[in-house]
């Protein structure tokens, strides 16, 4: 095998599920043509818990509202969509560059959530050895949370988006 083959690595070693992680970081998917619902001002970390609220309560009604009502289940899709979007809105803040902006889409049994800021050359790149309690794993916990993920570049934007189920997972 050669380093080009997605069943190696460099180093000659098996690539691992990490490894076809950060691999997915690196390939540019435009996002998914879904028009807005809900557009956010991203415009500091402090904010970010008034984002949370208001995005808490568009996933709970968007799901209220495709008649899925029971408390248990709105508060883990909820719950574990908030992780993802949170790693999204703070990594644009973090990483980015403003303007940086959150917009939440409805598609279908799915909302495709995009945070866009102005750092085009400064693409989301997963942690590499880096010892625990460094941070830098958000990139891993949106990967194994969402349907699909993705970073697209468009002039003086960059788009990291993810799809994330409204209903749970079931378990295999």
């Amino acid at each position: 095998m050669t380093s080009d083959d997605p069943g190696s690595r460099v180093d000659g070693q098996p690539a691992t599920a990490l490894d076809a992680v950060r691999a997915s970081w690196r390939e540019v998917h435009p996002v998914p043509g879904v028009v807005p619902t809900e557009v956010l001002e991203l415009t500091s970390l402090r904010q970010l818990g008034s984002v949370r609220r208001q995005v808490r309560a568009f996933l709970t009604a968007s799901l209220q509202a495709d008649g899925v009502l029971a408390e248990d289940e709105v508060d883990e899709v909820v719950g574990s969509s908030i992780l993802v979007i949170d790693e999204l809105a703070s990594n644009a803040l973090r990483h980015g560059a403003p303007p940086a902006t959150l917009d939440l889409r409805e598609a279908g049994d799915h909302w495709v959530v995009v945070a866009t800021d102005a750092a085009r050359d400064v693409l989301p790149t997963p942690a590499v050895d880096r010892p625990a309690g460094q941070g830098g794993y958000g990139l891993y916990v949106i990967a194994d949370l969402t349907s699909a993920h993705g970073v697209e570049v468009d002039g003086d934007r960059k788009r990291v988006w993810a799809l994330l189920p409204k209903h749970r997972r079931l378990s295999s």
